[in-house]
């Protein structure tokens, strides 16, 4: 290889020993994934490229009037790399202020890429149409330049110009340690080109400026040590503003708990030590108690239910229901909630079908809390719940449920709160913390672990509309029909049980916990009897026959489900055994039922649960 040659490619084999060293390591190297880790590669990987052609066409420069073709096509191609390498390095400075300014989402980085394509297209089209020479400066080296090079040089400079007054402007929001980096690149162009045209010289300097600019970055911007650490650095801090969040978040979540628990105490010491008490007292503060019970119970269920989504641990529970059950539960559950100036009405379209394979739980859930939203802020009015829909492909029914009411109108803002901003909310004084804003952020993940989605509508002054929207597999694809009459014919049933000749044992560690569930047993006549302790269930037994046993699951030494067992076991004839127990998560009756339980009624017990499962047992003479 004579000296003009190797003189020509000097800068170009130095370079790319250099930079193929780089591109080794960092390949090895465990990296980041990021919007500018992606294009820094792909400029890696291009100026490695634009290297081997800048050599390839140094060479056949040298034989051009061999193959003036192949020479020709070479250096039009390393034009079109200087061009989209400009480019990439435009994007790829764009791409560190991503994180830091949120300039580049996903439609921006549409646009600048269909911009950055059109400009790259326009460039080479225009440089096609100019001249190449070969030969250059002082040395007579083999160089390509000439006008179609001077083109990228002009739009180069351009870029350089305008890259420079937003970078010390900072309109792109880079921190400084960023900057510096990129300025040293920036000037160091400028530096050669300007020393390049003062010396006469024309060298193949052009890729050795961007094998440059690739190595510094490499040791700067893009090390892969500093950017662990930046980012260990950001995740130290995120998760120290996440748990001053939660923390503030727990003290105000206690003080929602300790409202309702004061009311509570304070009507019960009032009861207590009221020596002359009336019946309307008893009865007033009765209600208050009630109510604050309920307002609590409301208020710890929903912190469990985002504590359980959060943590990964609540799970699609999909059985075959049948739509009007959870219906009828719905209704009881508004009836106890709404005051006799609400008026409820629920819309259902008689043609839907009336068996479904699904959640009902979640499904139940989503429902009751968002129409306890819309109760809380509806003092009077009216509040509907329309369900229809439409039968789609592999016979899946869409629900469009649409729960409405005429007292509250709410914010964009406030509806699209998800848990974490409610959190990072909970420390202002002005948010306000309530079982019910929580409740909607569970329905929220609740639908969105379903598949479906909802979204809201404010009328002015005509309140607010949820709209929801989920599928559903279709099991019996009979209309439902009229739903209240049969609904008519349970109750009818559910009133007329008479269980004075049945006898029930409660075992139960509580005795406040026994007292509740007698005297919940008494509105049906039965005869109660009850223990505290599985050996002494074990006992009992032996002694008498039993026509039901509510087993709590939770007891010291035995507990429920090996006293199950060992009844079982025991040989004697068992009635049908209901689990007590505080738990009341997804799946949580079939692993009862698969324990052996014939069903469970959640603690504290709720009234309407008990219907349901007295009707089942001995209301249902079929």
């Amino acid at each position: 290889m004579n000296n003009i040659i190797f003189d020509s490619m000097a800068f170009s084999i130095c370079a790319l020993i250099f930079l193929v060293l780089i591109l080794i390591t960092y390949i090895s190297k465990k990296k980041i994934k990021k919007t500018e880790n992606h294009v820094y590669a792909f400029m890696l990987w291009l100026t490695t490229l634009l290297l081997i052609i800048e050599i390839s066409a140094v060479f056949t420069m040298s034989i051009r009037d061999k193959i003036p073709l192949v020479n020709e096509i070479v250096c039009r191609g390393y034009i079109l790399g200087t061009i989209v390498w400009v480019f990439s390095f435009t994007f790829y400075i764009l791409s560190l202020s991503d994180k830091r300014n949120a300039i580049i989402k996903k439609k921006k980085i549409a646009i600048i890429t269909i911009i950055s394509t059109i400009l790259t297209i326009s460039l080479f089209v225009i440089s096609c149409f100019l001249k190449i020479t070969y030969v250059g400066g002082k040395g007579d080296l083999f160089v390509i330049g000439g006008p179609a090079v001077y083109s990228i040089y002009v739009a180069g400079f351009i870029f350089i110009a305008v890259v420079l007054i937003k970078l010390i402007k900072n309109d792109m929001k880079i921190p400084l340690n960023q900057r510096i980096p990129l300025y040293f690149v920036l000037v160091f162009f400028i530096v050669i080109t300007l020393l390049q045209v003062a010396t006469g010289y024309d060298l193949n300097d052009l890729t050795y400026f961007f094998a440059f600019s690739i190595a510094t970055l490499y040791f700067t911007i893009e090390s892969q040590d500093n950017k662990l650490k930046v980012d260990l650095e950001e995740a130290k801090d995120a998760a120290k503003v996440a748990d001053n969040a939660k923390t503030e978040f727990l003290s105000n979540m206690s003080h929602e708990i300790r409202t309702p628990l004061n009311t509570i105490l304070g009507f019960s010491n009032s009861l207590l030590s009221e020596k002359n008490l009336t019946e309307e007292m008893i009865k007033k503060d009765t209600k208050n108690i009630h109510d604050a019970s309920v307002t609590l119970l409301s208020l710890i269920n929903n912190i469990l239910d985002i504590s359980r989504i959060e943590s990964g641990k609540e799970t699609v529970d999909e059985k075959d229901y049948r739509l009007d059950n959870t219906l009828f539960d719905i209704n009881s559950f508004v009836y106890s909630k709404t005051s006799k100036e609400v008026e409820f009405s629920v819309n259902i379209n008689e043609d839907i079908p009336s068996k479904y394979h699904g959640d009902p739980v979640k499904l139940y859930k989503i429902i009751t809390l968002i129409i306890s939203n819309a109760i809380k802020y509806t003092k009077y009015g009216q509040i509907k719940l329309d369900i229809n829909g439409t039968v789609k492909e592999n016979n899946y029914f869409e629900f469009n449920i649409v729960i409405s009411n005429t007292g509250h109108a709410m914010k964009i803002d406030d509806f699209e709160k998800d848990f974490n901003d409610f959190v990072k909310l909970g420390n202002s004084k002005q948010n306000n913390i309530d079982s019910t804003t929580l409740g909607l952020i569970v329905a929220k993940r609740l639908i969105d672990m379903l598949g479906g989605t909802i979204k809201f509508e404010n009328e002015s002054g005509k309140g607010t509309k949820y709209i929801i929207t989920l599928d559903q597999k279709i099991v019996d694809d009979k209309k439902i029909g009229n739903i209240y009459e049969a609904n008519k014919e349970v109750k009818d049933v559910l009133k007329s049980i008479d269980c004075s000749d049945k006898i029930a044992l409660i075992v139960d560690d509580n005795i406040l916990n026994i007292k509740l569930a007698t005297r919940l047993l008494g509105t049906y006549n039965f005869k109660v009897e009850s223990c505290l302790s599985g050996k002494e269930c074990l006992e009992k037994v032996q002694e008498k026959k039993y026509d039901v046993i509510f087993l709590d699951h939770m007891m010291p030494e035995m507990d429920g489900i090996t006293t199950l067992k060992l009844l079982k076991q025991s040989g004697y004839s068992i009635p049908p055994v209901i689990a007590l127990t505080a738990n009341s998560y997804s799946g949580i009756r079939d692993k009862y039922i698969k324990d052996g339980f014939y069903d469970f009624l959640a603690k504290p017990i709720v009234v309407k649960d008990l219907n349901k499962l007295i009707y089942n047992l001995f209301g249902n003479k079929d």
